[in-house]
């Protein structure tokens, strides 16, 4: 009985944790392609896949009369979290992990990193080498934005661009 209470609260939390998720994951996207036409992506869409998991011993979550589905769940609640990217207009979304290439990976953590810096309370950032298959303009708004979350973070940053380097305030030479 006491574990049914338990599931039972789990179940309840798991869901409203879930529907928060999703309406920061529209907010996310957004602001994310909002920085992605800053570092010259202008066309790039974003995406933050939800899914859950089917399992037949999980979690009861979101309770429809007409259909109840037990779904997976973890230490983590029961999303399955996927980031999709359509780098140029008219393609379809693909997995981050598969087709991004270095440069546009590089500026896409940028804008992810910039992005979450507003909302999180992490004093140090460090960024090794996200200014990788970039260099000149891009790699001056790429100094930028990291001079601007600077304002709020200590940044440490490997750069090899001399962009990136002319924006900050203090420098190791390694």
């Amino acid at each position: 009985a006491e574990e049914k209470l338990i599931l039972e609260k789990l179940s309840q939390k798991a869901g409203e944790l879930s529907h928060k998720r999703h309406a920061a994951a529209a907010a996310l996207a957004h602001s994310v392609e909002g920085e992605l036409a800053d570092l010259r992506m202008a066309g790039a869409r974003f995406m933050v896949d939800l899914r859950r998991e089917p399992q037949p011993a999980g979690l009861v979550v979101d309770v429809d009369v007409n259909n109840v589905q037990r779904v997976a769940f973890n230490e983590n609640g029961v999303d399955q979290v996927e980031f999709f990217i359509a780098p140029n207009p008219g393609e379809g979304f693909k997995p981050l992990v598969k087709i991004a290439s270095g440069g546009e990976t590089s500026r896409l953590m940028l804008a992810l990193k910039n992005v979450l810096a507003r909302a999180d309370s992490i004093p140090t950032l460090v960024f090794d080498e996200v200014d990788a298959n970039v260099g000149g303009e891009i790699g001056i708004v790429v100094g930028e934005m990291m001079a601007a979350i600077a304002k709020n973070h200590q940044v440490l940053c490997v750069t090899h661009l001399p962009q990136v380097a002319a924006q900050a305030t203090c420098h190791l030479a390694v």
